[in-house]
Protein backbone atom coordinates (compact mmCIF):
# COMPACT_ATOMS: atom_id res chain seq x y z
CA UNK A 1 0.00 0.00 0.00
CA UNK A 2 2.56 2.50 1.08
CA UNK A 3 4.59 1.66 -2.29
CA UNK A 4 1.72 2.36 -4.31
CA UNK A 5 0.37 5.43 -2.62
CA UNK A 6 4.25 7.36 -3.15
CA UNK A 7 4.17 6.24 -7.04
CA UNK A 8 0.53 7.83 -7.57
CA UNK A 9 1.52 10.96 -4.88
CA UNK A 10 4.74 11.11 -7.13
CA UNK A 11 2.74 11.03 -10.38
CA UNK A 12 0.20 13.52 -9.12
CA UNK A 13 2.94 15.69 -8.33
CA UNK A 14 5.16 15.67 -11.43
CA UNK A 15 1.75 17.29 -13.02
CA UNK A 16 2.09 20.01 -11.02
CA UNK A 17 5.13 21.03 -11.98
CA UNK A 18 4.69 24.89 -12.98
CA UNK A 19 6.94 27.96 -12.48
CA UNK A 20 8.41 28.69 -9.48
CA UNK A 21 7.22 32.32 -8.69
CA UNK A 22 3.60 32.03 -7.65
CA UNK A 23 4.58 28.64 -5.96
CA UNK A 24 6.91 30.26 -3.35
CA UNK A 25 4.79 32.87 -2.40
CA UNK A 26 1.75 30.10 -1.84
CA UNK A 27 4.42 27.64 0.27
CA UNK A 28 5.28 30.67 2.39
CA UNK A 29 1.79 31.46 2.91
CA UNK A 30 0.81 28.30 4.19
CA UNK A 31 3.62 28.04 6.27
CA UNK A 32 3.49 31.48 7.65
CA UNK A 33 -0.17 30.56 8.25
CA UNK A 34 0.60 27.33 10.03
CA UNK A 35 3.84 28.98 12.77
CA UNK A 36 2.35 32.35 13.57
CA UNK A 37 -1.44 31.15 15.12
CA UNK A 38 -2.05 31.16 18.58
CA UNK A 39 -3.68 28.44 20.88
CA UNK A 40 -6.96 28.24 21.62
CA UNK A 41 -8.30 30.07 24.73
CA UNK A 42 -10.13 28.07 27.45
CA UNK A 43 -8.89 24.78 26.41
CA UNK A 44 -8.87 22.11 28.98
CA UNK A 45 -5.05 21.18 30.17
CA UNK A 46 -2.42 20.42 27.63
CA UNK A 47 -0.33 17.68 29.63
CA UNK A 48 -1.87 16.05 33.09
CA UNK A 49 0.11 13.82 35.05
CA UNK A 50 -2.13 11.37 37.55
CA UNK A 51 -1.07 10.08 40.52
CA UNK A 52 -3.18 7.55 42.40
CA UNK A 53 -2.45 8.33 46.22
CA UNK A 54 -2.58 4.81 46.98
CA UNK A 55 0.51 4.45 44.99
CA UNK A 56 2.31 7.20 46.79
CA UNK A 57 1.19 6.03 50.59
CA UNK A 58 2.49 2.68 49.92
CA UNK A 59 6.13 3.67 49.02
CA UNK A 60 5.80 6.22 52.00
CA UNK A 61 4.78 3.12 54.25
CA UNK A 62 7.93 1.10 52.93
CA UNK A 63 9.97 4.47 53.78
CA UNK A 64 8.51 4.72 57.40
CA UNK A 65 9.21 0.60 57.80
CA UNK A 66 12.87 1.00 56.62
CA UNK A 67 13.15 4.13 58.97
CA UNK A 68 11.29 4.17 61.83
CA UNK A 69 11.05 8.26 63.56
CA UNK A 70 11.23 7.51 67.57
CA UNK A 71 12.15 10.88 69.59
CA UNK A 72 11.61 11.05 73.60
CA UNK A 73 9.34 13.34 75.24
CA UNK A 74 9.42 14.65 78.25
CA UNK A 75 6.47 13.97 81.00
CA UNK A 76 5.08 17.09 83.32
CA UNK A 77 4.59 16.82 87.11
CA UNK A 78 1.16 15.39 87.25
CA UNK A 79 0.25 16.26 90.63
CA UNK A 80 -1.34 17.09 93.13
CA UNK A 81 -0.57 13.46 93.88
CA UNK A 82 3.10 12.58 93.63
CA UNK A 83 3.59 9.89 90.66
CA UNK A 84 6.24 8.44 89.23
CA UNK A 85 6.11 8.98 85.17
CA UNK A 86 7.81 6.81 82.64
CA UNK A 87 9.90 7.96 80.02
CA UNK A 88 7.71 8.41 76.90
CA UNK A 89 8.38 8.31 72.75
CA UNK A 90 6.74 9.60 70.15
CA UNK A 91 7.02 7.32 67.03
CA UNK A 92 5.27 7.94 63.60
CA UNK A 93 3.32 4.50 62.82
CA UNK A 94 1.41 5.97 59.60
CA UNK A 95 1.41 9.34 56.86
CA UNK A 96 -0.90 9.07 54.03
CA UNK A 97 -1.89 11.80 51.32
CA UNK A 98 -5.37 12.44 51.25
CA UNK A 99 -7.27 14.61 48.67
CA UNK A 100 -7.23 18.52 49.51
CA UNK A 101 -9.21 21.64 47.96
CA UNK A 102 -8.25 22.32 45.00
CA UNK A 103 -4.49 23.49 44.83
CA UNK A 104 -4.01 22.09 48.06
CA UNK A 105 -3.10 18.16 49.49
CA UNK A 106 -3.21 16.89 53.05
CA UNK A 107 -0.98 14.61 54.71
CA UNK A 108 -2.80 12.57 57.76
CA UNK A 109 -0.13 11.93 60.39
CA UNK A 110 -0.62 9.33 63.31
CA UNK A 111 1.90 9.07 65.83
CA UNK A 112 2.03 6.51 68.85
CA UNK A 113 2.92 7.64 72.82
CA UNK A 114 4.53 4.94 74.12
CA UNK A 115 6.12 4.28 77.64
CA UNK A 116 8.46 1.22 78.00
CA UNK A 117 5.66 -1.26 78.57
CA UNK A 118 2.68 -0.31 76.18
CA UNK A 119 0.88 2.18 74.83
CA UNK A 120 0.27 5.41 76.77
CA UNK A 121 -1.90 6.67 73.19
CA UNK A 122 -2.23 8.10 69.89
CA UNK A 123 -2.19 11.24 68.25
CA UNK A 124 -3.48 12.44 65.39
CA UNK A 125 -2.98 14.99 62.58
CA UNK A 126 -4.12 16.54 59.29
CA UNK A 127 -1.66 18.64 57.34
CA UNK A 128 -3.20 21.12 55.01
CA UNK A 129 -0.18 21.25 52.19
CA UNK A 130 0.29 24.33 49.24
CA UNK A 131 2.77 22.30 47.08
CA UNK A 132 5.72 24.69 46.14
CA UNK A 133 6.64 24.57 42.48
CA UNK A 134 10.23 25.57 41.17
CA UNK A 135 12.20 25.97 38.18
CA UNK A 136 16.01 24.80 37.75
CA UNK A 137 17.47 25.38 34.11
CA UNK A 138 13.76 25.10 32.31
CA UNK A 139 12.86 22.26 34.39
CA UNK A 140 9.88 22.43 36.63
CA UNK A 141 9.69 20.30 39.97
CA UNK A 142 6.36 20.16 42.79
CA UNK A 143 7.55 19.61 46.09
CA UNK A 144 4.83 18.15 48.08
CA UNK A 145 5.72 17.45 51.94
CA UNK A 146 5.76 18.67 56.06
CA UNK A 147 7.65 22.00 56.34
CA UNK A 148 6.98 25.40 57.87
CA UNK A 149 7.21 26.99 54.54
CA UNK A 150 4.18 25.26 53.46
CA UNK A 151 2.04 23.88 56.28
CA UNK A 152 -1.35 25.66 56.34
CA UNK A 153 -2.74 24.12 59.02
CA UNK A 154 -1.28 21.59 61.40
CA UNK A 155 -4.08 20.27 64.89
CA UNK A 156 -3.23 17.80 66.43
CA UNK A 157 -6.26 15.38 68.52
CA UNK A 158 -5.83 12.42 70.22
CA UNK A 159 -7.28 8.82 69.76
CA UNK A 160 -10.76 7.75 70.85
CA UNK A 161 -9.97 6.08 73.41
CA UNK A 162 -7.33 8.46 75.08
CA UNK A 163 -8.95 9.04 77.92
CA UNK A 164 -8.84 5.33 78.93
CA UNK A 165 -5.82 4.42 77.90
CA UNK A 166 -4.48 7.92 79.72
CA UNK A 167 -5.86 7.17 82.74
CA UNK A 168 -4.97 3.74 82.98
CA UNK A 169 -1.37 5.30 82.49
CA UNK A 170 -1.42 7.43 85.23
CA UNK A 171 -2.58 4.51 87.10
CA UNK A 172 0.16 2.19 86.24
CA UNK A 173 2.76 5.18 86.92
CA UNK A 174 0.98 5.08 90.83
CA UNK A 175 3.06 3.56 93.74
CA UNK A 176 1.16 0.45 94.68
CA UNK A 177 0.33 1.55 97.91
CA UNK A 178 -1.76 4.61 96.67
CA UNK A 179 -3.62 2.70 93.86
CA UNK A 180 -6.88 1.81 95.73
CA UNK A 181 -6.32 4.77 97.80
CA UNK A 182 -6.50 7.26 95.62
CA UNK A 183 -9.95 9.21 94.25
CA UNK A 184 -10.96 8.36 90.81
CA UNK A 185 -11.43 12.17 90.17
CA UNK A 186 -7.83 12.78 91.03
CA UNK A 187 -6.81 10.27 88.67
CA UNK A 188 -9.00 11.83 85.79
CA UNK A 189 -7.42 15.42 86.51
CA UNK A 190 -3.63 14.10 86.04
CA UNK A 191 -5.27 11.84 82.50
CA UNK A 192 -6.15 15.02 81.65
CA UNK A 193 -2.98 17.02 82.42
CA UNK A 194 -1.32 14.56 80.67
CA UNK A 195 -3.07 15.07 77.30
CA UNK A 196 -3.40 18.75 77.40
CA UNK A 197 0.49 18.27 77.87
CA UNK A 198 0.66 16.01 74.90
CA UNK A 199 -1.03 18.29 72.74
CA UNK A 200 0.35 21.20 73.58
CA UNK A 201 3.91 21.67 75.22
CA UNK A 202 5.30 17.97 73.38
CA UNK A 203 2.88 18.94 70.13
CA UNK A 204 5.05 21.73 70.09
CA UNK A 205 8.25 20.18 70.16
CA UNK A 206 7.13 17.41 68.25
CA UNK A 207 6.65 19.91 65.50
CA UNK A 208 10.43 21.52 65.81
CA UNK A 209 12.05 18.07 65.78
CA UNK A 210 10.19 15.05 64.84
CA UNK A 211 7.85 16.17 62.19
CA UNK A 212 10.06 18.41 60.66
CA UNK A 213 12.28 14.49 60.34
CA UNK A 214 9.26 13.16 58.73
CA UNK A 215 9.06 16.13 56.19
CA UNK A 216 12.30 15.49 54.88
CA UNK A 217 11.36 11.45 55.27
CA UNK A 218 7.98 11.91 52.86
CA UNK A 219 8.48 15.01 50.86
CA UNK A 220 7.26 14.16 47.61
CA UNK A 221 9.33 15.80 44.45
CA UNK A 222 7.34 15.56 40.68
CA UNK A 223 9.10 16.49 38.04
CA UNK A 224 7.03 17.37 35.39
CA UNK A 225 7.19 16.24 31.89
CA UNK A 226 9.83 18.07 29.82
CA UNK A 227 7.61 20.72 28.52
CA UNK A 228 7.56 24.53 28.33
CA UNK A 229 5.50 24.82 31.31
CA UNK A 230 3.36 28.30 31.30
CA UNK A 231 0.89 27.19 34.43
CA UNK A 232 0.41 24.30 36.68
CA UNK A 233 -2.95 23.49 38.13
CA UNK A 234 -3.71 20.68 40.66
CA UNK A 235 -6.30 18.99 42.42
CA UNK A 236 -7.40 16.16 43.56
CA UNK A 237 -10.23 13.28 42.12
CA UNK A 238 -12.08 10.63 44.28
CA UNK A 239 -13.12 6.86 43.40
CA UNK A 240 -10.09 6.32 43.14
CA UNK A 241 -8.23 9.18 45.02
CA UNK A 242 -5.63 10.68 43.07
CA UNK A 243 -3.63 13.47 42.68
CA UNK A 244 -4.20 15.47 39.24
CA UNK A 245 -1.35 17.62 37.95
CA UNK A 246 -2.47 20.08 34.70
CA UNK A 247 -0.10 21.42 33.40
CA UNK A 248 -0.14 24.85 30.52
CA UNK A 249 1.87 25.56 27.64
CA UNK A 250 2.39 28.27 25.79
CA UNK A 251 2.41 26.98 22.41
CA UNK A 252 -0.17 27.09 19.75
CA UNK A 253 -2.40 24.26 21.21
CA UNK A 254 -5.73 24.08 19.29
CA UNK A 255 -7.47 22.02 21.54
CA UNK A 256 -7.09 20.67 25.45
CA UNK A 257 -7.64 17.24 27.40
CA UNK A 258 -11.32 16.35 27.70
CA UNK A 259 -12.32 15.29 31.20
CA UNK A 260 -12.56 11.87 32.01
CA UNK A 261 -15.14 10.42 34.00
CA UNK A 262 -12.81 7.95 35.67
CA UNK A 263 -9.64 8.77 36.91
CA UNK A 264 -6.55 5.90 35.98
CA UNK A 265 -5.35 3.07 38.51
CA UNK A 266 -1.84 3.65 37.54
CA UNK A 267 0.35 6.82 37.05
CA UNK A 268 -0.53 8.43 33.87
CA UNK A 269 0.48 10.63 31.58
CA UNK A 270 -1.78 12.12 29.12
CA UNK A 271 -1.09 14.62 26.28
CA UNK A 272 -4.00 15.86 24.13
CA UNK A 273 -3.15 15.20 20.77
CA UNK A 274 -2.72 19.40 19.51
CA UNK A 275 -0.07 19.05 22.29
CA UNK A 276 1.87 16.70 21.19
CA UNK A 277 2.04 18.24 17.65
CA UNK A 278 3.45 21.03 19.22
CA UNK A 279 5.72 19.19 21.46
CA UNK A 280 7.09 17.79 17.73
CA UNK A 281 7.48 21.36 16.68
CA UNK A 282 9.15 22.89 19.58
CA UNK A 283 11.35 19.95 20.01
CA UNK A 284 12.69 21.12 16.34
CA UNK A 285 12.59 24.82 16.92
CA UNK A 286 14.74 24.31 19.93
CA UNK A 287 17.16 22.01 17.99
CA UNK A 288 16.36 19.00 20.64
CA UNK A 289 15.36 17.34 17.16
CA UNK A 290 17.00 17.76 13.95
CA UNK A 291 15.77 20.62 11.87
CA UNK A 292 16.67 20.05 8.40
CA UNK A 293 16.14 16.89 5.87
CA UNK A 294 17.78 16.15 2.74
CA UNK A 295 14.59 14.47 0.29
CA UNK A 296 16.05 10.92 1.80
CA UNK A 297 15.21 11.96 5.17
CA UNK A 298 18.52 12.20 6.18
CA UNK A 299 19.16 14.90 8.91
CA UNK A 300 21.55 17.24 7.38
CA UNK A 301 22.41 21.29 8.25
CA UNK A 302 22.66 21.65 4.72
CA UNK A 303 19.18 19.47 3.52
CA UNK A 304 16.24 21.33 1.80
CA UNK A 305 12.76 20.43 3.61
CA UNK A 306 11.75 21.24 7.29
CA UNK A 307 8.78 19.20 8.80
CA UNK A 308 6.27 20.52 10.98
CA UNK A 309 3.04 18.86 12.42
CA UNK A 310 -0.64 19.97 13.10
CA UNK A 311 -3.86 18.45 14.49
CA UNK A 312 -7.09 19.23 14.24
CA UNK A 313 -9.20 17.28 17.00
CA UNK A 314 -12.11 15.39 15.91
CA UNK A 315 -11.04 15.31 11.95
CA UNK A 316 -11.50 12.18 10.19
CA UNK A 317 -7.27 12.29 9.64
CA UNK A 318 -6.41 14.59 12.69
CA UNK A 319 -2.64 14.25 12.64
CA UNK A 320 -1.06 16.63 9.76
CA UNK A 321 2.09 16.18 8.49
CA UNK A 322 3.78 19.06 6.56
CA UNK A 323 7.40 18.87 4.53
CA UNK A 324 8.20 22.18 3.55
CA UNK A 325 10.94 22.79 0.72
CA UNK A 326 12.14 26.14 2.06
CA UNK A 327 15.75 25.57 -0.02
CA UNK A 328 16.82 24.97 -3.53
CA UNK A 329 13.34 25.09 -4.49
CA UNK A 330 10.11 26.02 -3.27
CA UNK A 331 7.28 23.39 -2.32
CA UNK A 332 5.43 21.34 0.46
CA UNK A 333 2.93 18.59 0.95
CA UNK A 334 0.40 18.05 4.10
CA UNK A 335 -0.80 14.29 4.65
CA UNK A 336 -3.65 13.73 6.90
CA UNK A 337 -3.26 10.77 8.84
CA UNK A 338 -5.07 8.20 11.43
CA UNK A 339 -3.04 6.54 13.61
CA UNK A 340 -2.42 3.48 16.16
CA UNK A 341 0.16 3.56 18.61
CA UNK A 342 1.06 0.45 21.29
CA UNK A 343 4.25 -0.70 23.18
CA UNK A 344 5.39 -4.12 23.31
CA UNK A 345 8.22 -5.44 24.96
CA UNK A 346 9.25 -1.76 26.13
CA UNK A 347 9.03 -0.56 21.70
CA UNK A 348 7.17 1.74 20.93
CA UNK A 349 5.46 0.70 17.48
CA UNK A 350 3.55 3.90 15.39
CA UNK A 351 1.14 2.35 12.81
CA UNK A 352 -0.24 4.79 10.24
CA UNK A 353 -3.61 3.33 9.72
CA UNK A 354 -4.92 5.38 6.96
CA UNK A 355 -3.21 8.45 4.90
CA UNK A 356 -4.99 11.15 2.74
CA UNK A 357 -2.85 13.46 0.72
CA UNK A 358 -4.94 16.72 1.48
CA UNK A 359 -2.80 19.54 -0.22
CA UNK A 360 0.32 19.91 -2.16
CA UNK A 361 2.17 22.52 -4.29
CA UNK A 362 5.33 20.55 -5.26
CA UNK A 363 8.13 20.25 -8.27
CA UNK A 364 9.95 16.96 -6.99
CA UNK A 365 8.50 14.16 -6.67
CA UNK A 366 8.81 13.41 -2.64
CA UNK A 367 8.03 9.99 -1.08
CA UNK A 368 5.32 11.26 1.46
CA UNK A 369 4.28 7.65 2.44
CA UNK A 370 8.03 7.28 3.79
CA UNK A 371 7.89 11.10 5.22
CA UNK A 372 4.83 10.27 7.19
CA UNK A 373 5.94 7.40 8.75
CA UNK A 374 9.47 8.84 9.43
CA UNK A 375 8.17 11.79 10.96
CA UNK A 376 4.90 10.45 12.66
CA UNK A 377 7.30 7.65 14.43
CA UNK A 378 9.69 10.62 15.67
CA UNK A 379 6.67 13.13 17.01
CA UNK A 380 5.12 10.10 18.77
CA UNK A 381 8.39 8.82 20.37
CA UNK A 382 9.10 12.37 21.50
CA UNK A 383 5.84 12.22 23.48
CA UNK A 384 6.66 9.14 25.01
CA UNK A 385 9.90 10.80 26.17
CA UNK A 386 8.24 13.63 27.43
CA UNK A 387 5.87 11.14 29.64
CA UNK A 388 8.95 9.48 30.97
CA UNK A 389 10.88 12.74 32.30
CA UNK A 390 8.38 12.56 34.82
CA UNK A 391 9.79 11.87 37.65
CA UNK A 392 8.80 10.95 41.56
CA UNK A 393 10.98 11.45 44.49
CA UNK A 394 10.23 10.83 47.90
CA UNK A 395 12.11 11.39 50.72
CA UNK A 396 15.60 11.93 49.10
CA UNK A 397 14.96 8.44 46.68
CA UNK A 398 14.71 9.01 43.52
CA UNK A 399 12.21 6.38 41.31
CA UNK A 400 13.36 5.18 38.52
CA UNK A 401 10.43 5.67 36.07
CA UNK A 402 9.58 3.44 33.01
CA UNK A 403 7.15 3.87 30.50
CA UNK A 404 4.58 0.68 30.53
CA UNK A 405 1.60 1.33 28.18
CA UNK A 406 1.05 3.86 25.38
CA UNK A 407 -2.64 4.38 23.08
CA UNK A 408 -4.03 7.09 20.77
CA UNK A 409 -7.52 7.35 21.28
CA UNK A 410 -10.10 10.22 21.76
CA UNK A 411 -7.81 12.62 20.46
CA UNK A 412 -4.90 12.10 23.19
CA UNK A 413 -1.67 10.27 24.00
CA UNK A 414 -1.90 8.33 26.75
CA UNK A 415 1.16 6.97 28.75
CA UNK A 416 1.15 4.71 31.71
CA UNK A 417 3.76 4.96 33.80
CA UNK A 418 5.87 2.64 36.33
CA UNK A 419 7.93 3.66 39.54
CA UNK A 420 10.39 1.55 40.95
CA UNK A 421 12.81 2.20 44.10
CA UNK A 422 16.38 3.03 42.94
CA UNK A 423 18.92 3.56 46.18
CA UNK A 424 17.97 4.24 49.76
CA UNK A 425 19.33 7.17 50.96
CA UNK A 426 21.64 6.76 54.13
CA UNK A 427 20.04 6.25 57.13
CA UNK A 428 20.26 8.96 59.87
CA UNK A 429 19.25 9.04 63.16
CA UNK A 430 17.73 11.95 65.79
CA UNK A 431 19.20 12.78 68.74
CA UNK A 432 16.76 14.16 71.98
CA UNK A 433 17.61 17.74 70.47
CA UNK A 434 15.55 16.67 67.09
CA UNK A 435 18.70 17.67 64.73
CA UNK A 436 19.70 14.78 63.04
CA UNK A 437 23.37 12.72 62.84
CA UNK A 438 24.70 9.66 61.11
CA UNK A 439 23.49 6.38 62.36
CA UNK A 440 26.22 4.60 63.51
CA UNK A 441 25.88 0.60 62.42
CA UNK A 442 22.49 1.08 61.12
CA UNK A 443 21.34 -0.27 57.39
CA UNK A 444 18.08 1.19 57.65
CA UNK A 445 16.46 2.74 60.80
CA UNK A 446 16.34 5.97 63.13
CA UNK A 447 17.87 4.63 66.81
CA UNK A 448 16.83 6.33 69.84
CA UNK A 449 18.69 5.31 73.14
CA UNK A 450 15.04 5.56 74.87
CA UNK A 451 13.36 2.84 73.12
Amino acid sequence: MGRAFGLALGFALGLLATGCGSRCKDVAAVRTKLTTRTGAPNRGADVQVTIPLARANALIAELLQQQPLTVPLEVPDLGPVQITTHPLTATVREVKLLPGAPGRVRFAVRLDIDDPDEQVTSISAIAEIEPVLTRETGAAQLSIGIGPENVLSLKPELGPDATAKLGGAVSRWMPSKLKDKLPQPLVDAAARKLGGHLTGAAWTVLQKTLLVRLGDLTRLRLRLPDVPVARVDLHSATAPDVLVVDLMSDLPIRGGLAPVGTMPAEITVRIAGSAAAELANWAIDQRLAPQWYTRSLKPSPNGEFRPRFDYLPGRSHPIKVYAFQERGGCSYFRVGVNAKVALRKGELIVTATDRDLEASKANPAIEAAAWVKYFLTGAIDRSKHVAAHTQLTIGGRTLLTEVVSAELAHDELAFGLQFTAGPQPAATALNGSGTSRPSAGSSGGIKNSSR
